[in-house]
C-alpha cells in the first residue's frame, strides 16, 4: 500500500466511532467488528474490539482485506487511491465496480466491461488505454460514486446523515487527481 493511500485513509475513516444509523455498527479506522473478526482469523495480535485497533494494526488489515484484494497494487496512481477508499468505504466488490462503471461510461462505443468487481486483464487494459486521461477517469469514477451515495440515501433515510461526509470525501479524492 502506497503512503499516500495509507495518510488518506487514516484521515478519512478517523477513530473510534459506533453511530446509531450505521448498519456496520462500531468501526475503528473504517474496520467493521466483521472485518476484524475475519481478520482475527488469518492474522496473530489483533485485538477483539475494534476500539482497541492500533494504526498499525488497521494498515495490515487494509492491506490484506482492502487493496490487495481490490488490485490497487496494479492500478497507476491516483487510481489507486480512488479504488482503494471506494473498497473500504463500500466494499472491496463495489469499490471496483466504481472504476468498471466508469470505464463502461468513457468507453461507451466499445465493448462494455463486465462489472464484476474483479480487477481482471480486460480492467487493467481499459484503464492503460487512458494512462494519458486519468483526471477524466478520476471524475467518472467519483461521479459514480457520488451517485451510488445518493441512491443509497434516497433509499435509506438513516443514511442520509452520513451523505455531508461522503460527499467530503468525494471533494478530497478529487484534490488528489489534479
Amino acid at each position: 500500500m502506497t503512503e499516500e493511500a495509507e495518510l488518506f485513509i487514516l484521515a478519512a475513516e478517523g477513530g473510534y466511532v459506533d453511530h446509531p444509523s450505521d448498519p456496520g455498527g462500531a468501526t475503528n479506522y473504517g474496520i467493521t467488528t466483521a472485518t476484524l473478526k475475519q481478520a482475527r482469523k488469518q492474522m496473530t495480535g489483533l485485538p477483539e474490539h475494534v476500539r482497541d485497533l492500533t494504526t498499525e494494526q488497521a494498515l495490515k488489515i487494509y492491506d490484506a482485506f482492502y487493496w490487495k484484494p481490490a488490485g490497487c497494487d496494479k492500478l497507476p496512481s491516483p487510481i489507486d487511491l480512488l479504488v482503494f477508499d471506494g473498497a473500504v468505504n463500500c466494499g472491496v466488490r463495489q469499490g471496483v465496480k466504481f472504476l468498471q462503471e466508469a470505464l463502461n461510461v468513457i468507453n461507451e462505443d466499445k465493448d462494455q466491461l463486465v462489472t464484476d468487481g474483479i480487477i481482471g486483464k480486460k480492467t487493467l487494459a481499459a484503464v492503460a488505454e487512458h494512462s494519458s486521461s486519468l483526471r477524466s477517469l478520476c471524475a467518472v469514477v467519483l461521479w459514480q460514486r457520488t451517485l451510488y451515495y445518493q441512491s443509497l440515501t434516497a433509499d435509506k433515510a438513516a443514511f442520509r446523515a452520513f451523505l455531508r461526509g461522503w460527499i467530503n470525501r468525494l471533494a478530497r479524492l478529487w484534490e488528489r487527481c489534479e
